[in-house]
């Protein structure tokens, strides 16, 4: 396992949620410790600041703990990011969730940023042994931006597409091909795909909370309508649009969403402040 995977910094809060398990006066009151320092850890993020970048992030758990996480940091003069979604609502969804984020950081600091492929080869690797005997999933999807340049790279492990607003354009792009999922296929290869982002080109990220919430009559908001509220919110600042996403599916589902939603929001030629 690299070292970079035992650094102290980011295993600190997995140890005092497993230690909050065994201390205290009161099952209940432990549980909710261990769950709520998961929680921060898996969605709580402070965007690195880039001259001439804009970004935007909203994370709202349906429950208590949940199995979404978003992770944005540096590497060089790169920005990178991922989301992923472990299958199941419990505290063991939020610390699987939490032992692949930790895992793609060190990960991405022994292979390096230009190597995100195989970076999503080894962590499915390592989910899989500890998967072993479970119908456990995570989906994932991690990539590299160079805000200089607009390069933008992404692998996908069956997470949601990302969706792309050129400055000029009268649509949505989605970009849409993927792997499958992490833990189910030890054959499984994953592909890099490269685009390049405008001035005022803007990426949407986010996990599957944001398509699969619903009304009353069960109808799901569904991808089209992502779109189409994108489009509508295209001239808000990133965490503005982040915002208003958010919003949108939370008055679609009447207050109701029953599944942690995670939106991460860039866009090249605005500063982030």
């Amino acid at each position: 396992m690299p070292a970079a995977i035992n650094d102290a910094p980011m295993w600190q809060s997995v140890a005092k949620a497993i230690g909050a398990l065994t201390a205290g006066d009161d099952a209940a009151r432990q549980y909710d410790i261990a769950a709520e320092r998961i929680q921060s850890a898996l969605l709580n993020v402070t965007l690195p600041t880039f001259s001439g970048l804009d970004m935007g992030v909203r994370a709202e758990p349906a429950r208590l703990v949940g199995g979404d996480y978003i992770d944005v940091f540096t590497r060089g003069d790169h920005l990178v990011f991922g989301l992923g979604d472990a299958s199941g609502k419990s505290l063991g969804a939020a610390i699987n969730a939490l032992m692949l984020r930790y895992l793609l950081r060190g990960l991405m600091q022994v292979l390096g940023k230009d190597q995100l492929a195989d970076v999503v080869k080894h962590a499915n690797d390592v989910v899989i042994d500890d998967f072993a005997e479970t119908d456990y999933f995570i989906t994932l999807l991690v990539g590299s931006l160079h805000p200089q340049s607009g390069a933008l790279q992404i692998v996908n492990a069956g997470h949601e597409p990302p969706l792309l607003l050129r400055n000029d354009a009268a649509d949505v792009e989605v970009i849409g091909s993927h792997g499958i999922v992490l833990g189910v296929d030890v054959h499984a290869n994953y592909q890099r795909l490269e685009t390049t982002l405008a001035v005022a080109d803007r990426l949407v990220i986010y996990t599957d909370g944001l398509t699969e919430a619903s009304n009353e009559r069960g109808e799901l908001f569904t991808l089209a309508r992502v779109r189409e509220r994108f489009l509508t919110h295209r001239y808000l600042n990133a965490q503005e649009l982040a915002d208003a996403l958010f919003e949108d599916v939370k008055a679609y589902s009447n207050d109701n969403m029953r599944d942690d939603t995670t939106i991460l929001v860039v866009q090249i030629g605005r500063a982030h402040v």
